[in-house]
């Protein structure tokens, strides 16, 4: 059962990467599985290479802190940005189906990785912010995680230490 489950895997993890590079369509990011499978192989990949790779996520709280689902229209004008922002190296999928967008970004150097890291994130709030409404852009949080730092996050318990806009 577990090599058929594998194989499914691969075939629309294989199906999303061939989607995502035909298009620059919000409706051709990779589902959450096929992300996930990607993540965790370009992680291994990135250990072996010496080079790195890091996730950026994007996601929206509400008044208590709590992760909450994005609407359709914030989810599909997040994507285009996204599209727009990103590199051909990057793939762009959902981390938590509904709830948080992911951007693996791979090969990254070692001496640029904070640098560019903090660029794109600045990049995209200052896009966010201006594609949105006050309202749904106060809400909307940017974090770029390393492989160890992913596999323990949690929405509603990570400060928001990078809202789009701050108070």
């Amino acid at each position: 059962m577990r090599s058929v489950s594998l194989r499914w895997n691969k075939l629309f993890l294989f199906l999303g990467l061939i989607r995502s590079r035909q298009s620059c369509s919000p409706t051709y990011i990779l589902p959450e599985l096929a992300f996930s499978n990607l993540v965790q192989r370009e992680f291994r990949r990135s250990e072996r290479s010496g080079h790195f790779c890091r996730v950026l996520l994007i996601y929206r709280t509400n008044t208590q802190g709590h992760g909450v689902p994005l609407s359709v229209e914030l989810a599909d004008k997040t994507i285009s940005l996204l599209f727009h922002s990103c590199r051909d190296t990057d793939y762009i999928g959902w981390y938590r189906q509904g709830r948080i967008l992911g951007v693996l970004l791979t090969t990254l150097q070692r001496e640029s990785v904070v640098d560019g890291c903090q660029t794109l994130q600045a990049r995209l709030a200052d896009r966010l912010r201006d594609a949105f409404t006050f309202t749904d852009a106060r809400f909307l949080q940017i974090h770029v995680l390393d492989p160890g730092e992913l596999t323990t996050f949690n929405p509603s318990g990570h400060s928001p230490s990078s809202p789009v806009l701050k108070d």
